[in-house]
């Protein structure tokens, strides 16, 4: 071999040697790190957040929930005191009442209200 040849190979071994170095010399700068640290931070910090406001709507949901049972029920209540009210204002009951009280039903001091 020629000392031309033999000088090749010697540079082409140390252009591996230093491709091979620059391939393991790859790392994180200081600033690259502290962007990785950032951004997973901020990616943690978000799913935190949207897991507690997931959280909060689902309490306020079933506290919407339980006031919409509460006005079902006093609604039925309502309209079943209406009921009695139309029941016990009823014109021929209030008569039947006041003659076993010993009133008279007298025309002449009748008037009617319109509502």
């Amino acid at each position: 071999m020629s000392q031309a040849t033999q000088k090749q190979q010697v540079r082409e071994e140390q252009r591996q040697v230093q491709t091979v170095r620059n391939r393991v010399e790859k790392k994180f700068t200081r600033g690259e790190k502290y962007l990785i640290t950032l951004i997973a931070i901020a990616i943690i910090v978000t799913a935190v957040l949207m897991v507690s406001n997931y959280a909060s709507m689902y309490g306020q949901e079933q506290d919407i929930s339980q006031l919409q049972s509460e006005i079902n029920q006093q609604q039925q209540y309502n309209e079943g005191l209406e009921h009695q009210v139309s029941e016990l204002s009823d014109p021929e009951r209030i008569l039947e009442i006041a003659q076993e009280n010993g009133m008279e039903l007298n025309e002449d001091n009748v008037t009617v209200l319109q509502p």
